[in-house]
């Protein structure tokens, strides 16, 4: 069962990542604010029912796990993609997403292609933070950390 959900997940993996915050290390705020978001960064860890399945995911959709999320301290957004390349495993840059990210109350929103999405996060530290979504009633919490 967990595989065949993993399948139907590496779809709404990929659309999180369009709706997952991040930007680059070396964007310099001009006011000195910068929001914990600020960064690149990557799913390292998924778990359904408080189970881990980032290997099982890793099987299935390596190369989706490799897009990294760079949220830019001037609220712009720029996600790099990753495909399959000749072999599993050897994955081929892809095309380049960009849109942008805003925060109102704990509440992160990214904004690609005149679609909205909306999602909290909990960061655990500054290099990690979590999330949930919602997928066919399925949750899955999706760990992310600072490239």
């Amino acid at each position: 069962m967990i595989m065949k959900n993993l399948k139907l997940m590496i779809l709404p993996l990929i659309l999180f990542g369009l709706m997952a915050v991040s930007c680059s290390d070396d964007d310099d705020s001009s006011n000195g604010d910068s929001d914990s978001i600020v960064g690149t960064w990557k799913v390292t860890d998924a778990w359904q029912n408080d189970e881990s399945i980032y290997t099982q995911l890793l099987l299935v959709a390596y190369c989706p796990l490799q897009n990294e999320y760079n949220f830019l301290n001037d609220n712009s957004l720029r996600i790099d993609t990753f495909i399959e390349g000749d072999a599993p495993m050897n994955c081929a840059e892809s095309e380049t997403q960009t849109g942008s990210w805003s925060v109102e109350n704990g509440v992160y929103s990214v904004n690609i292609n005149d679609e909205t999405s909306s999602t909290t996060v909990d960061f655990s530290d500054a290099n990690h933070f979590t999330t949930e979504l919602d997928f066919e009633g399925q949750i899955v919490k999706l760990e992310f950390t600072r490239q």
